[in-house]
């Protein structure tokens, strides 16, 4: 019988038996809050038929807990003293498969036996956009994928337009390839060892075809990230410098658009910028 790594000292017991400290250069804060593990799983919306692919498993106790409810897991890590570990707590069950891999340099839809049906990943806090970014334009993304990541960067994920503070160009990208929402927030006390924030279940809903579709995806990405680079101008300046709009085309694109040129990139709906980028195009 495998240990529950939900319990912390459970947990413990395991990385002593492999001599393992976290490497929190890495990020890796595991987790040790049932209520919050059940709340992940939950929001997976899981069935026999589905093909998880994990992102960041650690010592195993979310790899467990999907490989209990899906067909299949193919658990994605890139510390090889963990992947020893997972071998001893699910590397007996017949459905989960372990891969050492950097996940922002594998093709992730083509590790395991099926394409994926969905994501699930406890994302290490510095490479959390990056990730994301891989996981949605991909056309290959999955329906339903669920992040554990920082208070802070759920809160900007699920930002609209009238939450000038939070909304940026993360904002933007993230619902133009899907539609997010907030499941939960996990305290910083629920992981060994704890993170200086809290963090935050958010669960994603896919869209079979981006928003911005049939424009170009790549042009219409640089669109929005450059305008964000310079969001405490008024739109009519920010399109001006990466995206180089001079004022007059600005000016005349925005209104086409129904935009007014004054307004500023966090102002705007997904809606919005797809329009303009139509007007741009």
């Amino acid at each position: 019988m495998q240990p529950d790594l939900s319990d912390p000292q459970a947990l413990r017991a395991v990385l002593e038996r492999h001599d393992i400290r976290a490497a929190k250069g890495i990020g890796q804060h595991f987790l040790v809050d049932r209520s919050a593990l059940a709340a992940i799983v939950d929001a997976a919306e899981l069935s026999a038929d589905d093909d998880v692919l994990e992102i960041g498993p650690g010592p195993g106790v979310l790899t467990a807990a999907l490989a209990a409810r899906a067909r299949s897991v193919t658990a994605v890590e890139v510390d090889e003293r963990m992947v020893a570990v997972l071998r001893d707590t699910v590397g007996d069950r017949d459905n989960v498969r372990i891969v050492r891999a950097d996940a922002l340099a594998v093709d992730l839809f083509g590790l395991g036996e099926r394409p994926p049906t969905r994501i699930v990943a406890n994302l290490p806090y510095q490479i959390t956009s990056p990730l994301l970014m891989r996981f949605l334009e991909d056309a290959r993304r999955p329906p339903r994928i669920v992040v554990l990541v920082q208070e802070e960067v759920a809160r900007r994920i699920v930002a609209g337009p009238g939450d000038a503070k939070e909304r940026g160009f993360l904002s933007v990208f993230v619902q133009s390839f899907s539609t997010p929402n907030l499941v939960r927030r996990v305290p910083a006390r629920s992981f060994r060892p704890p993170p200086k924030v809290d963090s935050a279940v958010v669960a994603l809903r896919t869209h079979a075809r981006p928003a911005f579709a049939p424009l170009d995806q790549d042009r219409f990405i640089a669109l929005v990230s450059d305008a964000f680079r310079h969001r405490r101008k008024q739109l009519r300046s920010a399109l001006g410098f990466e995206a180089g709009v001079d004022r007059a085309r600005a000016d005349a694109a925005l209104r086409a658009a129904g935009v007014d040129p004054m307004r500023r990139p966090e102002e705007l709906s997904v809606g919005e910028w797809v329009a303009l980028a139509k007007e741009l195009a």
